[in-house]
């Protein structure tokens, strides 16, 4: 009785918010970025490099919608049918599992979760809106019912063995395409060291330690307090190294970088930033912490949406790229779109767009290759479990090929 009561009010919230904040914040532009549209023309010679490439992309937010992806749509950025129609070989999702109200700027303290609400319009089972971990499960295992039904065209990647599994089948049949789990922020733990271990069981592979806000492991870099770890944050790290499940440093405060790469030995990540160089937002690293991040043999994927560009166009997107690629090398720069996040002008079936502005910049196929997937199969080659230097094969495959 006492749930039902909780659950009452909270549609009494849902429709306040309904009213109050969805017209705020959440508007269709936001949720789903523009329809998609038909892909503008592609020159031929880009278009036939983009099809001999492994494309692979770090940060999709699609699992918090009301679609079912397995089925082509003209809403948001992503779906499975345009994954295979932009040549996407691999992508990762990150769960969403609170949203403040506020997620622009720096100095963000705002706490309100617009997720609850969301989760009773879209009618999600009564523990995903009352937990925040039961949420991530909820909408993390939303991937496994979608591979489920594929037919085996969407692969589950959990080990490094899973994901040359997925490739050695994709060569047979390219419409084969693996995907994998990621926590966006650390709400999704409840803060709770145990609950890294229940995530990680259920196929989560990586996870942020915060995200617009300060969290109880570590300063956010739209946070206020511009701190680094806290010592349960130390011992999330600890415990993320012992699991083997990767440590994502999108969101985290420069300080919070710097912790991290001090406490853990493993090869960073960063899914989704920018340069500051670039363009001027908290969530943009300094390049001197990008270098840093990529001698340690990370690798950083850029973001797509005008918080880490600046301006919602391809050129914006690929001026940074190009910066990137420029400092620090190209061995540490992939594609971190955030698609189906906020608005943005690629969505994933016009990724071949992106080969053609690499390759109109000047750049060679080997940094495009790189570039659009190929530093990040190495990466999840190495790093997920089972992983070992012995996963670079299929690029060193390529680079014998182009050589």
């Amino acid at each position: 009785m006492a749930a039902w009561i909780v659950l009452g009010a909270l549609v009494g919230l849902a429709l306040v918010w309904t009213v109050l904040v969805r017209t705020e914040t959440f508007t269709a532009e936001h949720i789903f970025g523009t329809r998609s549209t038909p892909r503008p023309p592609v020159p031929s010679g880009a278009l036939a490099l983009h099809d001999t490439l492994i494309v692979a992309d770090l940060h999709a937010d699609s699992l918090i919608w009301r679609r079912d992806l397995l089925h082509r749509s003209d809403l948001g950025h992503f779906d499975f049918p345009r994954m295979a129609e932009g040549g996407g070989a691999v992508q990762g999702f990150l769960v969403v599992t609170e949203s403040p109200k506020v997620i622009t700027g720096g100095g963000i303290s705002d706490k309100s979760d617009q997720l609850t609400a969301l989760g009773i319009v879209d009618q999600w089972p009564l523990r995903a809106i009352l937990d925040q971990t039961e949420r991530a499960l909820y909408l993390g295992g939303k991937l496994h019912r979608f591979a489920a039904r594929s037919g085996g065209t969407v692969r589950l990647i959990r080990t490094a063995q899973d994901l040359a599994a997925m490739l050695a089948a994709r060569q047979a049949d390219p419409a084969v395409r693996g995907a994998y789990l990621g926590l966006e922020g650390a709400d999704g733990t409840g803060y709770r060291i145990e609950n890294l271990a229940r995530l990680f069981a259920a196929g989560f592979r990586m996870t942020e330690l915060c995200h617009y806000t300060d969290t109880a492991f570590a300063g956010s870099s739209s946070g206020v307090s511009g701190a680094g770890l806290t010592p349960l944050g130390c011992e999330a790290v600890q415990e993320l190294d012992r699991l083997g499940m990767m440590i994502d440093l999108a969101h985290a405060s420069p300080r919070t970088v710097s912790d991290v790469l001090a406490l853990s030995p493993r090869a960073p990540l960063v899914t989704h930033t920018g340069s500051a160089t670039c363009h001027h937002d908290p969530k943009c690293l300094p390049d001197e912490l990008l270098r840093e991040i990529a001698a340690r043999g990370g690798i950083i994927g850029l973001g797509f949406v005008p918080d880490y560009v600046g301006e919602g166009e391809l050129g914006a997107i690929s001026r940074v790229l190009d910066h990137m690629i420029a400092t620090l090398g190209s061995q540490a720069v992939a594609l971190g779109s955030g698609f189906c996040a906020l608005a943005q002008p690629v969505p994933v079936h016009h990724l071949p767009r992106i080969t053609a502005a690499l390759l109109g910049s000047g750049h060679s196929e080997t940094v495009i290759a790189q570039v659009m997937g190929g530093n990040v199969i190495r990466y999840l080659s190495q790093n997920l479990p089972g992983g070992g230097p012995a996963g670079t094969s299929h690029e060193r495959k390529r680079e014998a090929q182009d050589a």
